[in-house]
């Protein structure tokens, strides 16, 4: 008898030691990478649900989104604090100007903007003289914004750009006063006209890319499968939201401060148009640039899709 409570105790010994090496490999085998995004929004859905669902886990990482101004997450990608920045136009007229990062996947192509002005605005042309709310100037909210007013025979110049940054502090600053005008995507479109902001247009026809996934030269050049495995995280993602509507908005709502029924417009209108190969053509590219109007590098020195094509290739073929 005592020699089988011996063997029974060598026995489990065994197997707990066996499970502190199988969650020690696992820990080590779980690479610790940081995302940043420029603001908590419906646009940055690819990156919740690939966190959430484990799309990132499943390919060996564990990852920190942190919210982040994109001149500063841009410096944090090139120094290596982060991997990859979801800050997709202000970062890429960064790299117009010669900073050394790539675009390898965009999510979303075309980014859904309302222009929502302050109570007791109620016509385009009584923004003369006013104040235009945006994240950064010249960002994409900006440029987007513009492109509304103009459709609308209203020339943006008449109106005085104010930086404001987050999405959510540009909804509460037309709310307030502090601007009479911005641009808001989904859902704080909807949140700014419920607390009495005016819709005056709604988006334009040609929009502006609004989610994807930027790193630095260097690290594509120094781990290329690292860069690979995000990507199909993201593939995964992507494919998830397309797939799955009510599960996308749940996660939505974990993410973002908002109500069942606005997530749900939000998925409707804005994440139907999420990308299942995670690219641009050459020509929505050059498009794109010139609409920036900056600096024009060649398509080579901006984008890199070669590893976003292998991750599809491998998640078609099932690998």
């Amino acid at each position: 008898m005592r020699f089988r409570k011996i063997r029974r105790l060598r026995w489990m010994l065994i197997v707990g030691f066996l499970h502190v090496a199988l969650a020690a490999g696992l820990e080590a085998q779980t690479q610790k990478i940081r995302i940043s995004i420029s603001s908590r929004s419906n646009t940055s859905a690819p990156y919740y649900v690939a966190v959430t669902k484990g799309f990132f886990r499943e390919e060996g990482f564990d990852v920190e989104i942190i919210q982040a101004n994109p001149r500063l997450g841009a410096m944090a990608v090139m120094n290596g604090d982060v991997a990859f920045t979801g800050s997709f136009v202000s970062t890429f007229r960064g790299m117009l100007q010669g900073l050394p990062l790539k675009v390898v996947l965009v999510a979303i192509k075309k980014g859904v903007y309302y222009l929502i002005a302050r109570p007791g605005i109620n016509d385009i042309q009584d923004l003369k003289g006013k104040k235009l709310g945006v994240s950064t100037l010249r960002g994409s909210d900006q440029l987007v914004a513009e492109e509304m007013l103009r459709s609308k025979g209203f020339n943006p110049s008449l109106l005085q750009p104010v930086g404001l940054g987050d999405t959510s502090v540009r909804a509460q600053a037309i709310v307030t006063g502090v601007v009479d005008v911005v641009a808001l995507s989904p859902p704080h479109d909807l949140i700014a006209q419920q607390m009495g902001g005016k819709a005056l247009a709604g988006p334009p026809e040609v929009g502006m890319p609004a989610s994807g996934m930027i790193t630095s030269d260097r690290l594509l050049k120094e781990n290329p499968q690292m860069v690979k495995r995000a990507l199909r995280a993201l593939l995964k993602a992507n494919r998830f939201i397309e797939e799955n509507r009510p599960e996308t908005i749940r996660v939505l709502l974990q993410w973002v401060k908002q109500s069942p029924e606005i997530a749900a417009r939000s998925y409707d209108v804005e994440l139907k148009t999420i990308t299942r190969d995670g690219q641009m053509t050459d020509a929505e590219m050059e498009s794109f640039i010139d609409r920036l109007g900056d600096k024009k590098r060649s398509l080579d020195e901006v984008r890199d899709f070669s590893p976003v094509r292998q991750a599809l290739k491998e998640l078609d073929s099932g690998k």
